[in-house]
């Protein structure tokens, strides 16, 4: 074999030779040719790129259970609170009334209860002294029946005056629940960062999804965290406690720390049939890391592109990414339904190209770390897929020394 013309790259990290064939490839010659390229250690980090939004670690959307016209605010957008402050009022004269009807239906109630007590004292005492007279055989048994069955009716009308009062006690202590919510106050202290209400509009109760029902946020603004949405790909790269760095489009040249707080386990939307026609989506939280001076500069809602470091390796033995090729392995009768792959290299050695199997480990955009088949040093040949695709276990090269990248050619396969 002819003496290698040796290429430095770029970063210095790895020799380029020309392939120099036999004869011409399929194409036109000199038009997307084949290197070679050694083997080589280096480190590797695969990382994780989405755009997000800067959002409050711990937040709570205020809202009401009792809807009304909101007669006051309390507070002003940005402004800090603690827990117990006052933030809205309602108008309550609905609530006031429905408070003293149920007053009244309780007062009610007890009155009827007393009736009913005095009511069964004299029926449960007739009863005794019919009860008496029975057994000396002095009344009737129709006598004592009709007693007896007084005293009874005297007995569940007692029992449902109680429960009348029970029930009115109930409604007067929702009445005054109803009462108390139309006083809205701040149930954690943070900053006011999405006042959304206004004096004189009518405050929807309960659903939050909708729009009216919120009507401010509080977020505690000393945890602050970048939400973003990661695809399937990507996401089982993803692992709680990996590093990120945080740029702001509002803060440019400024660069945050931070580390993974957590992965979601389900899609968060475009939810699909599993046929491969939609792209899920997975919610990934980053926790801001700095300074409460650093990060007092944020806002809610800022729009950010995060990085996460997903892997790395030290010292890796790597190729060029362009180098490998996927290779089926069609499926054995009686094993498995579906085919398989395998990931193939090859390597010019003696003037030949060897096909690799080689097993693979960490992937980024430009190499591919290999775990076995290749070894440090040795000549990996890289280049236009359909080119290397093209290459046969076999085939012969050489080298043209002193050639420039872009003259490879590679002979026919002996």
């Amino acid at each position: 074999m002819k003496k290698r013309t040796k290429w430095i790259l770029g970063g210095g990290t790895g020799l380029v030779l020309v392939l120099v064939g036999l004869g011409a490839m399929t194409g036109r010659e000199g038009e997307g040719q084949l290197q070679v390229e050694a083997a080589s250690l280096q480190d590797l980090r695969d990382k994780v790129s989405a755009t997000g939004e800067i959002q409050a670690r711990t937040k709570v959307n205020v809202g009401t259970i009792v809807g009304g016209e909101i007669k006051e605010i309390h507070v002003k957008d940005g402004q800090e609170v603690k827990v117990g402050d006052l933030l809205v009022t309602l108008d309550q004269e609905r609530w006031l009334q429905q408070k003293a009807q149920a007053d009244l239906s309780l007062r009610s109630a007890r009155q009827d209860l007393a009736n009913a007590e005095a009511t069964h004292r004299k029926a449960d005492g007739t009863f005794r002294r019919f009860d008496a007279l029975s057994k000396q055989g002095l009344i009737s048994t129709e006598e004592f029946q009709t007693q007896k069955l007084a005293m009874e009716n005297a007995k569940n009308g007692l029992e449902r005056a109680r429960v009348q009062v029970q029930q009115a006690q109930s409604q007067l202590a929702l009445a005054e629940d109803n009462l108390s919510k139309t006083v809205i106050r701040a149930t954690m202290s943070g900053r006011v960062t999405g006042l959304q209400a206004e004096k004189g509009e009518t405050a929807i109760a309960g659903q939050t999804n909708i729009a009216g029902a919120v009507l401010m946020v509080i977020s505690d603004m000393s945890e602050m965290m970048a939400e973003m949405r990661v695809g399937e790909v990507d996401v089982v790269k993803m692992s709680p406690g990996a590093t990120a760095e945080i740029q702001l489009d509002a803060l440019p040249g400024q660069t945050f720390k931070g580390r993974v707080m957590n992965v979601a386990t389900a899609p968060d939307r475009g939810r699909g049939m599993g046929n491969g026609q939609e792209s899920q989506n997975y919610k990934v939280r980053v926790l801001l890391t700095g300074t409460a001076e650093e990060l007092k500069v944020l806002r809610p809602g800022m729009s950010c592109r995060v990085a996460v470091l997903a892997r790395e390796a030290k010292q890796a033995l790597t190729v060029p990414l362009g180098a490998v090729q996927e290779r089926e392995v069609k499926a054995k009768e009686g094993e498995t339904l579906l085919s398989g792959s395998r990931m193939v290299i090859y390597v010019a050695k003696d003037g030949k190209v060897q096909e690799r199997t080689v097993k693979t480990g960490l992937t980024t955009r430009k190499a591919v770390q290999i775990l076995e088949g290749v070894k440090a040093g040795e000549d990996v040949v890289t280049g236009p897929a359909k080119r290397l695709g093209s290459l046969t276990d076999g085939q012969k090269v050489e080298v043209r020394k002193g050639a420039t990248p872009g003259e490879a050619k590679a002979g026919k396969p002996e």
